[in-house]
């Protein structure tokens, strides 16, 4: 045999021998789970053995868990007591929180004293599982709801916050699970093993530890292909070759993808699982993702990365919650952001993700990174994503392409099977790339808020055969100044150059030379810092209305009470959370307020004239028929409009027009409008509505730019 592959074979077993030696050395740290399941769907029941065996040092210690309420204990060894009820700590992970259940009186809490010479639990338990669906106010629009966990003759969805096995606290575990199950069904679970057995037993087990047991499945059509040393698989409701074929192949390129960034994926398979009802989650080694979802052509290339992706950040680098999830912007910067950006498209994805920010996240909304825990409302997203997206972008910038790849690298080697924090990546970082980013991460994770900057006193200077530009970088925000390295672009008829401004101070004046006669100086023009946009930096959109706190309505005197009555419905939708209406009738009205945000409803609104029609400046023209927009045309019959502008009193709101036709499609608008946020108009048809018409007017009056031709 060829003496290098030799050579080659030896390393690769010692790295295996090596990587086993880890696990085993970690696993025996942590509790390890064996369950034998058995789920009654007809009767929505689930009756369990558990055996959980936990680490050494416990023997002779008292111990407590959390297990659903209504499973009721049939023997357990040693004995337990119930205590008594509170709020303590529920399950905290990528999906979602138990404690809810512990609010309600759904979750039973449980002590016992383990012998001094036994460190082993046994259990017995079984009852119904059937938390019931609830639908948070963010997720209407894409149809998602959620529950703590559900058995049903459809299918079934047992998770951490379901409490279906004991619940020890925040602790990392192994497991190895068999769960019976009706013939004909598929249940997949975490790790390695089979979703359906010869003798009716599902089987699934996992060295690696997790942080979450999920059992999801039912009457399901397997697919699967190898993809390297993984096994791609779908879980179909209907049997669909052409669209399995489409995930296998996805699930090999995406697997392949981020082993060559991050590391191998640490699992034996990755599978896509169609839910009976509509979500977008992520576990080890599966996603589970709603009917309509999967069927969607551009999950492929958004949400279906960013699932995969999961393995490595949240699902085998673990999340240490107490100091902030690190995972979500991690995970949407890696997946989400790098294909738009592969586009060219990574400065619009950028931007809008800072309009979110700005849009969403005022009145006392903004918190540090280290409190982000999940995602529940808008604002949560905007700081707990998108903030941290645009953190690991500028850590990135800093350290350069092949620095920010060999940390990462460096954290997941580091990490994989354990819990992981902000310093900890940075510390991964800086160790892989030799510079100190502590200043960094001290600000923009430890601290709430973000800069304002602003240019100002720019001006041009002969100096010999050259120009020599000066100007002024102001930070505007409250609290101390921070120190930034802010990108100032310089444009003449010769192309453009991109220079670096250190600024820690109010104000930081600047001098660029150029060979050539200067145009434009314009100050982060690719939005490559996490910074609070001015309004004017982009187009009046949808998403400035859907954040703020206070709204005027206003509805036309002269509509039909069932037109008024589909209006105030649309309104009272909206409602809730931060966001509250004051609805006055067009009648009532004189002058819009410039204190507050508004919507103008209906084609026969008598503000609508004055305020929403042509406008060259932006290239917007109405007639009797239709709105003509940059991207299209936008009938008033059969069709429903949406056009936000700028307040003509206040440079920070925006206006809204909004007509509907027909009538039914109110409520679909109603469900649909917070999801197009960065949008400044939008064209539907049907009562469904289909959308038809999306586009942003021009935004070219910006503070953060100085056009030096004059």
């Amino acid at each position: 045999m060829n003496p290098a592959l030799i050579r080659v074979a030896t390393i690769a077993a010692l790295l295996c021998t090596i990587a086993l030696r880890w696990t085993a050395a970690l696993a025996a740290d942590l509790p390890a789970y064996r369950l034998d399941a058995s789920l009654d769907p007809q009767a929505r029941t689930l009756a369990v053995e558990a055996t959980l065996t936990l680490p050494q040092a416990q023997a002779g210690r008292a111990v407590e868990f959390l297990l659903a309420a209504p499973l009721a204990i049939e023997s357990a060894e040693p004995a337990v007591t119930r205590v008594a009820d509170d709020e303590g700590p529920g399950f905290v992970g990528i999906n979602g929180s138990s404690a809810s259940l512990a609010r309600q009186g759904r979750a039973a809490r449980w002590r016992l004293t383990l012998p001094a010479d036994s460190n082993v639990i046994r259990l017995r338990y079984r009852g119904p599982v059937a938390f019931g669906f609830d639908t948070p106010q963010q997720e209407y629009a894409r149809g998602f709801s959620e529950t703590a966990g559900t058995i049903q003759p459809e299918g079934v969805y047992l998770a951490g916050s379901t409490l279906w096995y004991p619940y020890l606290g925040d602790s990392l575990f192994t497991f190895e699970v068999s769960a019976r199950t009706p013939a004909g069904w598929h249940l997949i679970g975490p790790g390695s093993g089979s979703s359906q057995g010869a003798d009716g037993l599902a089987r699934w087990r996992s060295e690696l530890p997790v942080d979450e047991l999920h059992l999801v499945g039912g009457p399901l059509v397997r697919y699967a292909r190898s993809a390297g040393a993984v096994e791609a698989e779908v879980y179909l409701r209907k049997a669909d070759e052409a669209l399995a074929a489409r995930y296998l192949e996805a699930t090999a390129r995406y697997t392949e993808m981020y082993r060559r960034l991050i590391g191998p994926y640490p699992y034996g398979k990755f599978a896509l699982v169609e839910n009976f009802w509509e979500t977008g989650y992520g576990m080890p080694s599966f996603t589970l993702l709603g009917p309509q979802i999967i069927r969607f052509p551009f999950i492929l290339t958004s949400s279906y990365p960013h699932e995969i992706l999961h393995n490595w950040w949240g699902n085998s680098v673990f999340v240490d919650y107490a100091s902030g999830n690190w995972c979500e912007g991690l995970t949407a910067y890696l997946a989400d952001h790098l294909f738009k950006e592969q586009q060219g498209q990574g400065a619009d994805y950028r931007r809008d993700t800072l309009k979110k920010y700005r849009d969403f996240v005022r009145d006392g909304q903004d918190f540090p990174l280290t409190a982000f825990r999940s995602r529940h409302s808008p604002a949560t997203e905007a700081v707990g994503y998108g903030k941290a997206l645009m953190l690991f972008h500028m850590v990135r910038r800093a350290v350069g392409d092949d620095g920010f790849r060999a940390g990462l690298q460096r954290f997941y080697r580091e990490f994989k099977g354990r819990r992981a924090s902000f310093d900890d990546f940075r510390r991964a970082v800086e160790a892989a790339s030799k510079q100190d980013l502590n200043a960094m991460f001290r600000v923009f994770v430890d601290r709430a808020g973000a800069p304002y900057l602003r240019l100002a006193q720019v001006r041009v200077e002969r100096a010999g055969d050259s120009f020599r530009v000066r100007g002024r970088i102001e930070q505007r925000h409250g609290g101390e100044p921070y120190a930034l390295d802010v990108p100032v672009a310089l444009r003449s008829a010769a192309g453009s150059t991109v220079h670096k401004v250190r600024v820690a101070a109010r104000r930081t004046d600047f001098v660029l030379e150029s060979a050539t006669r200067p145009q434009l100086v314009e100050l982060d023009p690719e939005f490559d810092l996490f910074r609070l946009l001015d309004a004017r930096e982009t187009a009046p959109s949808i998403g400035q209305i859907f954040g703020e706190t206070q709204v005027l309505a206003v509805l036309p005197a002269r509509a039909a009470p069932a037109r008024l009555d589909a209006y105030r419905r649309m309104l009272e939708f909206w409602s809730g959370g931060t966001q509250r209406f004051t609805v006055r009738m067009d009648s009532e009205i004189t002058e819009l307020p410039a204190d507050r945000a508004v919507w103008v409803f209906g084609r026969d609104n008598a503000l609508a004239p004055r305020w929403f029609g042509d406008d060259t400046a932006i290239g917007m023209r109405v007639d009797g028929e239709s709105i003509t927009t940059g991207t299209g045309r936008i009938a008033f019959a059969d069709a429903s409009a949406v056009v936000v502008k700028r307040h003509p009193r206040n440079v920070n709101k925006a206006i809204g027009w909004i007509t509907v036709d027909p009538l039914e499609a109110a409520a679909g608008l109603a469900r649909k409008l917070p999801h197009y946020g960065k949008y400044s108009y939008l064209g539907f048809e049907g009562a469904e509505p289909a959308n038809t018409v999306k586009g942003e007017w021009p935004a070219s009056d910006s503070p953060l730019r100085a056009d030096l031709r004059a």
